[in-house]
C-alpha cells in the first residue's frame, strides 16, 4: 500500500455536530452524530477498501485524535470498489454505515472506549506517552507561567508600546 496515494478521512468530516468551518465535508442531513475513527475503520473494511488508523489530530479540532488512510485505487489507478471511485462518495457511504455499526448499540461509554484503545494500539509506547505529555504539558505551563509571571514582571499595558519612548 503506498501511503501518498492513500485518502485521508478524518471523522470530524462526516460529524453532523460540526459546521462547514470545523471541518464537515458532506451535507448535514447526510452526516452522523460523533463518529469514532475505530467505526470508520470497520466501515471500510465491510467496504473492502485497505485502510489504516492513524494517531493524528485534525488541525481544526485538536480534541478528539485519529483518523484513517484508505486506498480507493489499486497500482493499476482503477477503484480497488468500483461503487466507490472517488472520496466524496467514500464520505457519504461512510455516513451512511457508521449509524448501522454495531457499537453504536452498545451505547457511548463502549465506543468511547473501544475508540480509546484502538487508537492505543495503533500509537504504540512512543506516541502514547508523547500525545498525553503534549496537552498536560501545555496546562502546567499555562498555569505555572500565570503564578510565576506575577513577581518577576508587571503584566503588560493593555495600550501596547504608545506610551513608551
Amino acid at each position: 500500500m503506498n501511503p501518498d496515494k492513500r485518502v485521508i478521512v478524518y471523522p470530524q468530516y462526516l460529524d453532523a455536530n460540526k459546521t462547514v468551518a470545523e471541518g464537515r465535508r458532506i451535507p448535514k442531513d447526510l452526516a452522523c452524530d460523533a463518529p469514532f475513527v475505530s467505526e470508520l475503520y470497520d466501515c471500510c473494511n465491510l467496504l473492502k477498501l485497505e485502510s489504516a488508523i492513524e494517531a493524528k489530530h485534525y488541525p481544526r479540532d485538536w480534541l478528539p485524535k485519529g483518523r484513517i488512510r484508505v486506498q480507493l485505487k489499486g497500482d493499476d489507478g482503477k477503484p480497488v470498489n468500483p461503487e466507490i471511485p472517488n472520496r466524496r462518495t467514500l464520505l457519504l457511504k461512510l455516513a451512511e454505515l457508521i449509524p448501522k455499526h454495531p457499537g453504536r448499540a452498545a451505547g457511548g461509554k463502549a465506543r468511547q472506549q473501544s475508540a480509546a484503545a484502538k487508537l492505543g494500539e495503533m500509537a504504540g509506547g512512543a506516541g502514547g506517552s508523547g500525545s498525553g505529555a503534549g496537552p498536560s504539558g501545555s496546562a502546567a505551563a499555562a498555569a505555572g507561567g500565570g503564578g510565576g509571571a506575577g513577581g518577576s514582571k508587571p503584566a503588560p499595558s493593555k495600550k501596547g508600546k504608545k506610551g513608551k519612548k
